[in-house]
């Protein structure tokens, strides 16, 4: 609450919902007298993702920002914000980096530079912003009656973004504007197999756009292969059949960028090739793996830039070495 109330962006509504809690939080929200906020209490608990719905109901700001109660904005989050958006008109929903703090440590958070490329990476992977970020164009929002999924009890992020993909673009600025806590307890780690259920319900709806049908067992195999959470995950047979049936479909109903869904495809293929490599193999052997995979092109490719690389590490070693 802080971090938003000592924003340098003062003309604020503060809606608080607070869900249904069962210790003081109620008593130590109404002490706190400032004249914006507007505290909701959920007569019961109903879950974060009815809970932002009703948030968003009841904003009237010309943008949204949204932020969960575990983590701190920094000062200049929403002025930085509020000016990108001000700046860029077709942007609906404007994320920033994080820093991470408490059981992990580190900046993450990617740049959103090109539109196709995001749309792709759709299919196979949540592609961000992270979610505790987001600020919203609110008008756009209410002009097309756009809220959170509420069949997605996790994941209503994802979800949403497939839906406003639709109405504009969505952006992450290259700074570092709030602090996201880990912790042992958080819904992604604590409710993993909801979490899962959910993410693949969202795939699944675009993976039935592009292919018209798919079965519990290919969204399986998609979901295991496709977003890197798996390390074990490895590349075989039934997974090039998939991935190939995705590049045909889409050549055919041309959805996506084909460039981008072959490319982003490659390098999904290339991580699951890499999971196959041993620490002691002999670099013929990887060699071999990867023209076995993947089409002659791409392959060689591949192995010329990984020789590429290394040549030129070693002349860097060699001249470190000549000058010390």
């Amino acid at each position: 609450m802080n971090s938003i109330l000592s924003q340098t962006y003062q003309n604020i509504e503060f809606i608080i919902i607070d869900d249904g809690s069962t210790d003081d939080t109620q008593s130590y929200l109404q002490s706190i007298e400032d004249e914006r906020i507007k505290l909701v209490r959920n007569s019961k608990k109903l879950g974060i993702t009815k809970s932002l719905n009703i948030g968003l109901r009841m904003a009237k700001g010309k943008y949204t920002a949204r932020m969960d109660s575990d983590d701190i904005s920094l000062p200049l989050r929403l002025e930085r914000q509020y000016a990108y958006m001000e700046k860029h008109p077709d942007v609906i929903a404007c994320g920033t980096k994080v820093e991470y703090f408490g059981e992990q440590r580190g900046i993450h958070g990617s740049i959103i530079d090109n539109m196709e490329r995001y749309r792709v990476k759709m299919l196979f992977v949540n592609p961000g912003p992270f979610h505790p970020t987001v600020m919203y164009r609110n008008d756009l929002l209410k002009r097309f009656n756009i809220l959170y999924d509420e069949r997605l009890k996790y994941a209503q992020d994802y979800g949403m973004w497939k839906t406003i993909i639709n109405y504009g673009k969505i952006s992450v600025i290259n700074e570092t504007l709030l602090r996201y806590r880990i912790h042992k307890k958080q819904v992604t780690s604590e409710h993993r197999e909801t979490q899962i259920r959910c993410d693949q319900a969202v795939q699944r709806e675009l993976l039935l756009e592009l292919l018209g049908s798919i079965t519990d067992d290919e969204m399986n195999m998609h979901y295991y292969h496709s977003t890197g959470y798996y390390r074990e995950a490895s590349i075989g047979p039934d997974i090039l059949r998939w991935y190939k049936r995705l590049i045909s479909a889409n050549r055919e109903k041309r959805l996506y960028d084909q460039k981008e869904l072959e490319r982003y495809i490659e390098i999904i293929e290339k991580r699951l090739i890499g999971s196959l490599f041993r620490k002691d193999m002999p670099n013929a052997k990887k060699a071999w793996l990867i023209f076995r995979y993947l089409p002659f092109k791409s392959a060689f490719r591949i192995t010329i830039n990984t020789v590429s690389m290394k040549i030129k590490a070693r002349c860097n070693y060699e001249g470190r070495r000549r000058n010390e």
